[in-house]
């Protein structure tokens, strides 16, 4: 909500201007936009962070398909693609390799999940999700020892968002005492 919340209300505000081909203009424009932004988490777990906000923007994104579409089912070459929001847009750093692993196939799969409910709004797009295609930027290391900028450059960021892990000072370990200090 820290973020989407201003979203969802500048989409309402496109919606509501009456004039069809400034709406439309303006539509394109915030699709682009929402193509745009990047998110960091730098404590990713298993992405649920990057996943739940991966959906929440293709679901305002398939809501801008359906305004530019007037609600009806749209038709598209195999060779172009009305989805620009991208599970590359997401950058997450996490220390455990296993958790690595499912944070990546969470974001597949919530691709996959918002091309089928893409599909209901336009026909014709080259939606074939295997084999895998897009690249997810889920780096394995400890974010507080390594440079973020090799993850993701820090002029491109939009957000950076989650919980660190983080354990009262009684219970760290002496290694987790050092990446504090």
């Amino acid at each position: 909500p820290l973020f989407l919340d201003k979203l969802k209300t500048e989409f309402d505000e496109i919606c509501a201007i009456p004039i069809e081909r400034s709406r439309t203009a303006k539509l394109r424009t915030f699709q682009r936009k929402l193509a745009s932004l990047t998110f960091l988490d730098p404590a990713c777990g298993s992405g649920n962070f990057l996943t739940e906000t991966y959906l929440s923007l293709r679901r305002l994104e398939n809501k801008i398909l359906v305004e530019l579409s007037h609600g009806q089912v749209t038709m598209y070459s195999a060779s172009e693609s009305p989805i620009q929001v991208s599970i590359s847009q997401f950058y997450g750093i996490e220390i455990n390799d296993f958790a690595v692993t499912v944070a990546k196939t969470a974001l597949w799969i919530a691709e996959s999940q918002m091309m089928e409910e893409t599909k209901n709004i336009v026909y014709g797009f080259n939606d074939d999700f295997l084999p895998l295609k897009t690249y997810v930027n889920i780096a394995e290391g400890n974010a507080l020892k390594i440079d973020w900028n090799s993850v993701v450059l820090a002029k491109s960021l939009s957000y950076i968002m989650g919980n660190p892990p983080f354990v009262g000072a009684r219970w760290m370990g002496e290694k987790q005492k050092e990446d504090v200090a």
